[in-house]
Parts: structure tokens; C-alpha cells; sequence
């Protein structure tokens, strides 16, 4: 049986939900998923945080830790989400 390996820090999935705190009713998976990756400290920040500038120097440390190509898969993922939504809007 295989298991998988439990990674701590900085990953894809951590880089990509730390973009959904801003929406307030994903905020607790949000949290859950950087407890779970041992980023208390920054669970810690963004909850004591008094406006978004310490979520944008998050955002900036996440990119910096992940790389370039994950950055840039993110990147092409969001836009494939933001035209799927513009033509299901068309």
C-alpha cells in the first residue's frame, strides 16, 4: 500500500489557497490546509493581520518559496479558470 508523503511548508496546494483568503467563506479550509502544512505562524499573521498588505507580503513570500514554475502553473490555471467563466458567461 502506497502513502503519501506528508509535506510541510510552502507547496502548490498551500501557494494556491493562500489567493482564497480574501473570500471570507473559504478562509477556515484556507486555514486548515496551512495548519495541516505546519504554517502556523502564518495562520498566525494573516488572522492578526489589519489589512490586506500583510496577506500581499504573504502572497510574495509564498512565490519566492514555491518558484518560478509553480508561480507560472498557477498562472495559466487561473487564466484557464477565467475563460471557462467568460464563456460560460457569454
Amino acid at each position: 500500500m502506497r502513502t503519501e508523503k506528508k509535506v510541510k511548508g510552502w507547496t502548490r496546494k498551500t501557494y494556491d489557497e493562500i489567493y482564497n483568503w480574501v473570500d471570507k467563506e473559504k478562509r477556515e479550509n484556507v486555514r486548515k490546509v496551512l495548519l495541516a502544512h505546519g504554517l502556523d505562524d502564518v495562520v498566525r499573521r494573516l488572522e492578526q493581520a489589519k489589512n490586506l498588505g500583510v496577506w500581499y507580503e504573504i502572497t510574495q513570500e509564498a512565490a519566492k518559496a514555491v518558484g518560478n514554475k509553480v508561480v507560472e502553473q498557477a498562472a495559466r490555471a487561473a487564466e484557464r479558470e477565467l475563460e471557462r467563466i467568460v464563456k460560460i458567461n457569454r
